[in-house]
């Protein structure tokens, strides 16, 4: 059967629904632990999956509610805001983390994701990416186009 370009977008946008669910789903098994984000500097590793080689500056647990699937605009709509308390930075000036990693709650890798403040493009979205030891690191949005 050869399908019109009408009938194949449509299939292909009614495949995406099922496919964000089960992506939110990974997420929000806590087996035992929860998801969570792990925020590093550079370099993002050059295959995706790979084994960070920047430093771990902060991690943070997702909710065992994760977030959302927004049917119309294809989106993991993540619940915020999520915070935790930083530990890895640089302890006199600071540490600048550029990006993260989702590891689900069977700590496998899930995805790299970019980062940026809040005024920025990022995925995942800091109320700054310049992190301090002892400050909590605020999640203010986290949203995945499927």
């Amino acid at each position: 059967m050869d399908l019109s370009t009408k009938h194949q977008t449509a299939r292909t946008a009614a495949a995406r629904i099922p496919a964000l669910n089960a992506s939110l789903a990974l997420l929000e098994v806590q087996n035992p632990d929860p998801a969570r984000i792990e925020f590093y500097t550079d370099p993002v590793p050059t295959v995706p999956g790979d084994a960070p080689t920047g430093d771990l500056v902060v991690t943070i647990p997702l909710s065992a509610t994760a977030g959302s699937v927004d049917t119309e605009l294809f989106q993991i709509q993540l619940s915020v805001p999520l915070e935790a308390q930083i530990t890895g930075a640089d302890p006199e000036d600071g540490t600048t983390v550029t990006w993260g990693r989702l590891v689900d709650g069977d700590v496998d890798w899930f995805a790299d994701l970019s980062v940026s403040d809040e005024a920025g493009s990022g995925e995942i979205k800091l109320q700054t990416t310049l992190l301090y030891n002892g400050a909590y690191c605020r999640l203010t949005s986290a949203v995945f186009q499927g």
